[in-house]
This record gives structure tokens, C-alpha cells and sequence, in this order.
């Protein structure tokens, strides 16, 4: 968690490296950005991203992705009942958008996004094999249990985006959408075990299925323009 913390304040120190630069300008090149607020979500990821102008560069399309395991988590701890989980996330995240007011060092948007969240709990746990449908099985076996939640989401955002001479930038959102969680366990011959994760969504209804649910996003990002610029 530490080395992560020191890359994010490395990166928001890396305008400084360059020479003082026409904000405008921004708005036409690449902006490689990172999301700090997905370190501090219960699925926690190092998120970055990369927005990318279209020739008219009022639209532009952003790609995030990120990764994440409990190691890092700041919300469990290793003295907890159980212990700290065996969990790694990947998320992504994929947004169209589109400027419709702009100023010198700011521009307004609204965007259409898609995401898509795989979380990976693993455990220990014992395992009955060649099991009855009345009760009772052949034998058990002590092995890793793999269980899997898989998010698909749409959001509809609106957002700020600031840009400053020394080619940073900071974009601040926020949106409703739908997401759709599903649950399964991706070990053979163990379907019938759920996790054992304290949060409440491990928890509950253990299916293929899931219900469509009311999903709110909001956070900020941090980037820094890429290219060459006209002096």
C-alpha cells in the first residue's frame, strides 16, 4: 500500500517536470490519468486510465483498468475472525464522452459508461466428493476453493474537468446507473459451499442469477497530458 501511495504522489509531481505549457492545448492529446479513490473501495484496485480526443475533440473515449487484492486492503484486518481473505479484484471500465461547455482551464461533460468487475475469493475448506443427492458423500478433501462475483454495470456521468500549465489535470464526477451482480463457484464438485467473506453481498444469495440493482458512482482522477505542444 505504501509503494502505491508513493507512485500516486510521484505522478501528481510529474507536471513540475515540464515547462509551463497553454492549458487549450490539452484538450487534443492523450491524458494518462490515476483514480486514487479505487484503493480505498471494499473491491480495491490501483485503477488507471488513458482519455483519448477524437478528431473533434468536444468527444473522447477513456479506458480504465485496475487490480487489486486484499494484502492491500485497508479495510480488512489480519485480526479479525478469520483473518484477512484470499481476494484479488480486476475491474475496467470503458466511457464515452461528450464536452458541451467549455472554458480556458475547464471543460463540462456528460458520458455513457460500461464496467465490468471480477472478484476472486479463495479458500481453504473441506470438500465432499462423490456426494449423494439424500446426504453423505464417498470422502472429503481439504483444498483451495475458488468462489467468483462478476459485476456488469452502466452509468450515466456528468463531470469537470480542470487543466493546468504544467500539463496536469484533475476530473471530478459523478453518476447513476444499473449494475448486475451474478455469483458462482468456479471449483468442480464444490458448488454447493458459499464464502465465508464478513461482507454482506458474499453472503447472500448464492446463484448463477442475480438481480438488477441501483448503482451510484462518484470520485475524482489525476493525469497528465502526453505529446508535444507548440510553443
Amino acid at each position: 500500500m505504501r509503494k502505491i501511495v508513493m507512485f500516486v504522489l510521484s505522478f501528481c509531481l510529474l507536471g513540475t517536470a515540464f515547462a509551463q505549457i497553454n492549458p487549450e492545448e490539452s484538450r487534443k492529446h492523450i491524458i494518462l490519468k490515476v483514480m486514487p479513490l479505487g484503493m480505498f473501495d471494499v473491491d480495491n484496485t490501483f485503477q488507471l486510465g488513458a482519455e483519448i480526443p477524437f478528431p473533434d475533440n468536444r468527444f473522447t473515449v477513456q479506458q480504465e483498468a485496475g487490480y487489486g487484492h486484499s494484502s492491500f486492503n485497508i479495510w480488512y484486518n489480519d485480526a479479525d475472525s478469520g483473518g484477512r481473505p484470499d481476494k484479488n479484484t480486476i475491474k475496467t471500465r470503458t466511457q464515452l464522452r461528450f464536452y458541451f461547455y467549455q472554458k480556458r482551464f475547464a471543460r463540462s461533460y456528460v458520458a455513457g459508461e460500461y464496467l465490468f468487475k471480477r472478484v476472486v475469493n479463495k479458500e481453504t475448506r473441506w470438500v465432499g466428493t462423490d456426494c449423494a443427492t439424500t446426504g453423505g458423500c464417498s470422502f472429503f478433501e481439504y483444498k483451495e476453493v475458488r468462489f467468483g462475483r462478476f459485476v456488469n454495470a452502466l452509468h450515466v456521468k456528468a463531470g469537470w474537468q480542470f487543466y493546468f500549465a504544467n500539463r496536469m489535470t484533475m476530473d471530478l464526477y459523478t453518476g447513476l446507473g444499473l449494475r448486475k451482480p451474478t455469483y458462482r463457484t468456479l471449483t468442480p464438485n464444490a458448488e454447493n459451499l458459499s464464502p465465508r467473506d464478513n461482507w454482506l453481498w458474499w453472503s447472500g444469495d448464492w446463484a448463477d442469477g442475480g438481480e438488477v440493482i441501483p448503482s451510484l458512482a462518484f470520485g475524482f482522477s489525476i493525469g497528465v497530458t502526453l505529446g508535444k505542444f507548440n510553443k
